[in-house]
């Protein structure tokens, strides 16, 4: 075999571990604008066996059955909350007791905080597989300060729980409760306070030039699927 023939191959080699390398690397000058985007729910098979008020007469409430099959979306959908914001506090497990302890300890000034702050999270992560990265310090203290912000105007609703009962396990068939809790919030009341959010963030470090920009682009277009 010739030096020619080994230095060809060495070559080729070195290459292939480069671009390999780099395309496993964040792409830190790509700006992508987030598209709207419902948080993917569990896909799992499951039949309805039980819900709050059953055994009253009562029935599922529309809002719970379209947030049950389809998430936010539909619920803000209705005409009920064409100018509200709807959040959906959800807890699921095995113990009926004590999903019902924390729901009778839910309360809307210490609860929704963080849910608003997971739902903005969702909105600056969705497309983007590196939000740190992309947005810098700027991304870290907006989800801190959406979680602590005193969200003024929120009002619980309603609540309700269904029992469900999974099909084609590992373990066969499975049980548990899901307890709702429904929240709205106006959103001129929602968006002023996020802007107000947006504006007294100092992130520090300061952000790259590029990462300012991402943040921006994301910003300009925040409530277009929030």
């Amino acid at each position: 075999m010739s030096r020619t023939f080994l230095f060809t191959i060495v070559l080729t080699i070195s290459a292939f571990v480069f671009f390999a390398s780099c395309a496993n690397e964040p792409d830190k000058q790509l700006i992508i604008l987030p598209l709207p985007s419902e948080p993917v729910k569990d896909a799992r098979v499951y039949s309805i066996v039980d819900f709050k008020d059953k055994t009253e007469g009562g029935f599922i409430p529309e809002w719970a059955s379209l947030w049950l099959s389809s998430g936010n979306r539909e619920v803000e959908a209705k005409n009920d909350f064409h100018d509200r914001f709807v959040f959906v506090y959800s807890n699921e497990g095995n113990n009926f007791r004590a999903l019902e302890l924390l729901m009778d300890n839910f309360t809307p000034g210490q609860d929704f905080p963080r849910l608003a702050a997971t739902r903005i999270e969702a909105r600056f992560s969705v497309g983007v597989p590196y939000p740190d990265v992309e947005y810098g310090a700027f991304y870290e203290d907006l989800i801190r300060t959406a979680s602590d912000e005193p969200w003024a105007g929120v009002i619980q609703v309603d609540d309700f729980w269904v029992k469900k009962k999974y099909q084609s396990t590992e373990e066969g068939e499975a049980e548990s409760w899901e307890f709702l809790i429904l929240l709205t919030i106006e959103k001129y009341r929602f968006t002023s306070q996020m802007e107000y959010i947006f504006q007294k963030i100092v992130p520090d470090p300061t952000p790259s030039e590029l990462q300012i920009a991402a943040a921006n682009n994301v910003k300009e277009h925040f409530y277009e699927g929030f």
